[in-house]
């Protein structure tokens, strides 16, 4: 059997974490999670995962902060990045555009969005 591919979910608060495990529970994909942006950083140090989803409003670093750390890493640079959030201006969605998101969903979630956002990332 294939090995499926990694997901790591960051958010700060524990419920949104309960959720997306939820809501990828019988895709095709496992799920790994961070409470914070440091803790984000750490696990893809060590973990690798194939794709991150990152909130942005986190307390100590916010998800900006962490998607600049992944671009500006070598070695993650690369690494698919779909923002998850509750902000749904403009001005958040272009920003993260800028500093190099891969995607941007908007909380609430909706399962099927989520996994078909992951599915055209890593599943060319």
């Amino acid at each position: 059997m294939d090995k499926k591919p990694l997901i790591l979910a960051v958010d700060d608060i524990a419920v949104n974490q309960t959720l997306l495990k939820s809501q990828l529970r019988f895709s095709d994909y496992d799920i790994i999670t961070a409470s914070s942006g440091k803790e984000a950083l750490e696990k893809i140090a060590t973990e690798h995962p194939d794709a991150v989803l990152l909130d942005i409003m986190m307390p100590e670093m916010d998800g900006f902060e962490v998607l600049e750390a992944i671009r500006e890493n070598p070695d993650t640079e690369e690494l698919p990045v779909i923002m998850l959030t509750s902000l749904s201006e403009f001005e958040h969605r272009a920003h993260a555009t800028l500093k190099g998101s891969t995607g941007y969903l908007t909380k609430p979630l909706v399962t099927s969005q989520l996994i078909e956002a992951l599915d055209n990332i890593l599943k060319k």
